[in-house]
């Protein structure tokens, strides 16, 4: 394994906390500080470029992103009105200086800036922070708020760089806190930081916590019962008023229930949460300096020292050559990125100034709407796009409206609605007048129109009373289907295609504000770009598919374009969730966590901390001498992740136990705990996200939350489940596919013996027992034969070798390789369909789904990609396999022609179930797809004529 050292370092700066020690740094009790001769204040930025440049000449950070706090409420606030309400609000001149300061980051450092609307820049770190480990980048996050210690992690290699000594201590560097750093200063570690502002609360942030108890008696329960829920449910069994357990005693006792709601409370407060959504994903890496915006900007503000320091911030910040004000435009100049004008359209490497018509009176509006409705062609459908104040769709405004007719740079117009008005602003037409308008047109199955993402679209004109008809390309869907391995958004689409990069939302809009603050003008060329582009991508993208055959065109038309509104309904439809029975439930996982804490150290037979990898680690290894060939080494100590202690499972008691515990510690967290706070206050109910265009498979994900991971094979992971609720006095329905996949291997092989088992309704599972039990036809199996025969039936999907058989199964080594060696000979036809698919992917390049979806394989042009073109009955798949992680890919092509038809048939599913529900009027609806697995709502005295609709349909 590399060297930790070896990964780029990702510098993520917590920038309030910074900006505000900058100023009180030069300003004690906000007065006076750093400012230029005609009064401008510059200790903000004096301050925080200093500490930016002294860390970044130590650090040098491969990568470089400061987080911000957003001017409107969190969901901190919405929980507790009292959440930080007594901070007195800054002098009016730090917000100058930050604005001062933000525009020097964004405009001359290239140093991405990113907030989170409704969450606090700590969330951001978080969630960057997360991102970046999985991504490979060791994390250091700069900052003076002891909050971030939770976000330590040493075997992802999180560090917080501490800027302690208060903010006018004199040359004090920070200090890098890693878990140990953590104990030293907290007495506690990372993993328990919350509970420890759970139950002493924060005075700085108006935390409450439990009253009267202090951080001595806080750290002493902590260490007893490992958490909140370990001591609430250790109190739960104390039943007698005199009764005491541990710590818990007396007058303590009193307390902690007195303050149990307080408790709970102060530990949402203090969680910081670590995947919250982005309005953009940040870029990560440095980008490029523009020294001579940056000594303008600095002598502007009179910071010579700095100005001497330029040649040094551009050496440290940028990730290649520096560009300066003779190659890039100035800021006011940025909105379009524009070189040269073409008089009819964007050529490739050529960007250009769109000419879009403002629509802001009446007669410019049905002018344009004679234009829309003229347009009838569906090989040059009209792009479409609605900019609004949030990616929410259900808490966005409607700001404007785009549409473009044809590939020239006038073909274009734009119908600004609710931008923020000013003496300059032209004058705008009212949205109802607008949306009547338009309705004809946006209603219409008739009128011909291409968007990207077309189910955000639809999702805000659908809020507005507009359903959105006549789609006929989804340029993001289009290209999902050519190529389900590369990026579709539109930004990629346009480098990819023109070689050209569009304006970004964050370059356009400021930061807390949103798209309503854009000038009508910026906000013409930037939406007008949208439509251009996508009207282009439309021609373009269409035509590449019928080149790729009229199959793959028949998936886009018929089945991806018909299934984005059925999701968008039931996104719009959303599902309620019952909070007071995940309430009960946490408290009962919380039991069960602390019996399996107690059962893990009886086995252990030393006290150790479950939640800590380094305790872990040394136990397993060190104390109780597992196998170590069986784990890797890191930084810290021996790695404890999933897969190790999966490979230990048999070796000692206390790893199942371990790995029990970390379910249901997952599923508490993840489900329990975080679906409450993802209810909408507006509709009472989670609107997960149904991502199209993201699995290379052709599978639906969710997200926001994600409710298809939600396991089921626990018990506790099946009462999630429970607490999700039909409509009031209705109930929910769940319908799915018995053994599709496998069902699917046996029509795509054509293997005889499993076709007449399934012809004749046979048990397909103990029909497989048998043999490789050689067992007669007519033999009795058992419960545990029959799963033996279900993990080899469905393992061999996924091509599942011996090892993994006998782990599963639990024979031996030698029996699993004896298993399969049987099942191959007996079902010969389902390996050589399978051996096909890997010599057609290696051949080609791609496999194909019954529907004729493709799944892309590039492998690497010195490996396996020399095999292209070739015969693919020439192939030596045995050597091929050999091939390290591109053997990984053979195995990922010989599953996807089952897998995506799986996911082909149940989105055929969907689409004609929702339309024959519309057709017969009966009261019900889709609210959720779970891979094989539909779940509908309605009303009981339609379920018998819902069931056999749903049968039949299915």
């Amino acid at each position: 394994m590399a060297h930790t050292l070896s990964k780029p370092l990702l510098l993520l700066i917590d920038g309030h906390s910074l900006a505000f020690r900058s100023f009180y740094a030069f300003s004690k009790g906000g007065e006076g500080g750093l400012s230029t001769k005609a009064g401008v204040a510059t200790s903000v930025t004096y301050g925080f470029l200093k500490t930016l440049l002294d860390n970044c000449k130590l650090l040098k950070p491969a990568g470089l992103v400061v987080a911000f706090d957003t001017a409107e409420p969190t969901f901190r606030h919405q929980a507790d009105a009292a959440y930080k309400a007594h901070r007195d609000v800054a002098p009016e001149h730090f917000f100058s200086d930050l604005a001062n300061l933000q525009l020097i980051l964004k405009e001359s450092l290239d140093i991405p800036l990113a907030m989170a609307p409704g969450f606090e820049a700590d969330d951001v770190l978080g969630t960057l922070a997360n991102r970046g480990a999985d991504q490979g980048w060791r994390i250091r996050i700069l900052s003076g708020d002891r909050d971030l210690f939770q976000l330590v992690d040493d075997e992802r290699d999180i560090a917080v760089l501490y800027m302690g000594g208060g903010p006018y201590a004199k040359n004090s560097g920070p200090t890098e806190i890693r878990r140990e750093g953590v104990i030293a200063k907290l007495g506690v570690t990372p993993e328990e930081v919350v509970d420890l502002k759970a139950l002493t609360g924060d005075s700085s942030d108006n935390i409450p916590g439990v009253k009267g108890v202090g951080p001595k008696t806080a750290i002493n329960l902590l260490k007893e019962f490992s958490n909140v829920d370990g001591i609430y449910a250790a109190l739960a069994e104390l039943n007698d008023p005199k009764a005491s357990k541990g710590s818990l005693k007396g007058t303590l006792i009193e307390k902690l229930r007195a303050d149990q709601d307080n408790a709970y409370r102060s530990r949402m407060l203090a969680e910081i949460l670590i995947n919250v959504p982005l309005p953009e994903e940040p870029r990560l890496e440095l980008g490029l300096v523009n020294s001579d915006l940056l000594s303008s900007s600095l002598e502007e503000l009179e910071l010579h020292s700095l100005v001497k320091q330029v040649p040094t911030f551009r050496n440290l910040f940028s990730a290649g050559a520096e560009t300066s004000k003779t190659e890039t435009a100035k800021p006011e100049d940025q909105k379009i990125d524009s070189k040269a004008e073409k008089p009819n359209e964007i050529e490739s490497n050529q960007p250009t100034t769109l000419k879009p018509d403002l629509i802001t009176t009446t007669t410019c509006l049905d002018a344009l709407m004679a234009r829309l409705m003229a347009a009838t062609d569906p090989k040059k459908p009209i792009a479409l796009d609605t900019e609004t104040t949030s990616l929410n769709p259900f808490k966005a405004e409607l700001v404007g409206i785009g549409v473009a007719w044809g590939e020239g740079v006038s073909d274009i117009a734009y119908i600004p609605i609710a931008h923020q008005q000013s003496l300059t602003t032209p004058s705008q037409l009212p949205l109802d007048e607008v949306l009547m308008a338009l309705s004809p047109w946006i209603t219409s199955a008739q009128h011909p129109k291409a968007l990207q993402n077309a189910k955000y679209d639809r999702l805000i004109l659908l809020r507005h009373g507009l359903p959105l008809q006549g789609v006929v390309i989804d340029t993001l869907l289009a290209d999902y289907l050519i190529d389900p391995n590369a990026k579709h958004g539109l930004d990629e689409l346009a480098k990819r295609h023109f070689n050209f990069t569009p304006t970004s939302f964050t370059d356009l809009v400021a930061k807390g504000q949103n798209f309503s603050s854009v000038a009508i003008d910026a906000a013409a060329q930037y939406c007008g770009m949208d439509v251009h582009l996508t009207y282009r991508l439309a021609l373009i993208l269409r035509q590449q598919l019928d080149g790729l055959g009229s199959e793959l065109s028949k998936l886009l038309d018929q089945l991806e374009l018909p299934l984005e509104p059925v999701l968008a309904l039931m996104e719009a439809t959303g599902i309620r969730i019952d909070i007071p029975y995940l309430q009960e439930l946490g408290t009962e996982i919380a039991k069960q966590l602390l019996l399996l804490e107690t059962e893990a150290r009886s086995k252990a037979g030393i006290e150790f901390n479950l939640a800590s990898p380094k305790q872990l680690g040394e136990l397993l290894f060190e104390t109780l001498g597992l196998d170590r060939k069986k784990s890797r080494k890191t930084k810290t100590g021996w790695s404890t992740d999933a897969a190790v202690l999966e490979k230990l499972e048999a070796d000692h008691p206390v790893v199942p136990i371990v790995l029990e515990h970390r379910t249901l510690s997952k599923l508490k967290s993840t489900y329990v705990d975080a679906l409450p706070l993802l209810v909408e206050a507006e509709t009472g109910r989670v609107h997960t996200d149904f991502n199209q265009a993201v699995t290379a498979t052709g599978r639906l994900s969710s997200s926001n939350p994600n409710l298809q991971n939600i396991p089921i094979r626990t018990a506790y992971s099946r009462q999630i489940r429970k607490a999700f609720l039909p409509q009031e006095g209705w109930q929910l329905l769940s319908a799915d596919y018995s053994q599709i996949e496998l069902r699917i291997l046996t029509h795509l092989s054509g293997e005889e013996v499993l076709v007449e088992a399934y012809n004749n309704g046979n048990d397909v599972h103990a029909l497989t027992a048998r043999l490789l039990l050689d067992k007669a036809a007519d033999a009795v199996i058992s419960r545990d034969e029959r799963r033996l025969g279900k993990t080899i039936n469905f393992g061999v999907i996924y091509g599942m070798g011996a090892q993994r058989f006998a782990r599963e199964t639990g024979v031996g080594q030698a029996e699993a390789k004896e298993f399969l060696t049987k099942y191959k000979q007996r079902y010969q036809k389902v390996f050589t369909f399978l051996e096909m698919q890997e010599r057609l992917a290696l051949s080609r390049g791609y496999v194909e789904t019954i529907l004729a979806r493709r799944r892309i394989f590039n492998f690497d042009p010195n490996g396996l990609g020399r095999l292209k073109g070739k015969d693919p009955m020439e192939i030596n798949l045995e050597q091929a396999r050999r091939g390290g992680m591109e053997a990984q890919q053979l195995r990922a092509a010989a599953n996807a022609p089952i897998q995506g038809s799986s996911a082909d048939i149940i989105k055929l599913a969907m689409v004609q179930l929702n339309q024959k529900l519309a057709d017969t009027g009966l009261p019900a609806r889709l609210l959720l797809q779970v891979h094989d697995e539909l779940v509908l709502e309605c009303d009981p005295l339609a379920q018998k004529e819902v069931m056999a609709l749903v049968k039949n349909t299915m």
